[in-house]
């Protein structure tokens, strides 16, 4: 795993401005975001992008920490935008504690699964033939990331990489982010079909 902490702040004339004129609902998708102005975080941006193109021996986890208001939300939406236009196959999920949808992890694994499908057709037969057994119900958050991710990924022998931002924000009250957190750790022993792209405050769990 790849963890760079850093102690950025932007200036309060440019990206607190930038965010107040936002007035938009959070979804999983960040569209409440807005990418990195031109000239800031260019080390960090350069860091995640040699990360993510590394062909040989790569790390499946690239962790990016820091304080509230940072714009580490900003470097996942700049990074996301990027890989979208290089065509890389792609998901993402932004937490956020302002609605239900965007601290939970109930719908985690699916939103993750459907936005893999939307750019790569040929992993929904496996996808959809996991998500249609009796028992998937049942399954633990565990099992359903490799039945909806990890194994269809294996199976069609694709590189993807998946972008997580806030997971502080990530509520806990019944224990979905240590289940959360437990998951993508344990990718870091598993093939590297998947990258992670992952931020957070600096909290002791994460």
């Amino acid at each position: 795993m790849v963890c760079l902490v850093t102690k950025h702040r932007y200036p309060s004339s440019s990206y607190p401005l930038a965010h107040q004129s936002r007035k938009i609902l959070p979804n999983v998708y960040g569209v409440q975001h807005v990418t990195c102005l031109s000239g800031t975080r260019e080390k960090t941006l350069a860091a995640i992008s040699k990360w993510g193109n590394e062909k040989s021996d790569a790390r499946p986890i690239f962790l990016l920490l820091d304080v509230a208001g940072s714009g580490k939300s900003t470097v996942a939406k700049h990074m996301a935008n990027q890989w979208t236009r290089e065509g890389r196959l792609l998901a993402r999920f932004f937490f956020s504690r302002d609605t239900k949808t965007t601290t939970s992890t109930d719908d985690f694994c699916s939103t993750v699964a459907n936005a893999l499908i939307s750019r790569d057709p040929e992993l929904k037969p496996p996808i959809k033939a996991f998500e249609e057994l009796p028992d998937f119900r049942l399954f633990s958050f565990e099992e359903k990331f490799n039945g909806l991710v990890i194994s269809p990924l294996k199976k069609l022998n694709r590189d993807a990489i998946l972008i997580v931002d806030a997971l502080d924000e990530c509520d806990n009250e019944h224990g979905s982010r240590d289940e959360l957190l437990n998951t993508l750790r344990g990718q870091q022993s598993t093939s590297p079909r998947l990258r992670i792209l992952a931020t957070g405050r600096p909290e002791f769990d994460i």
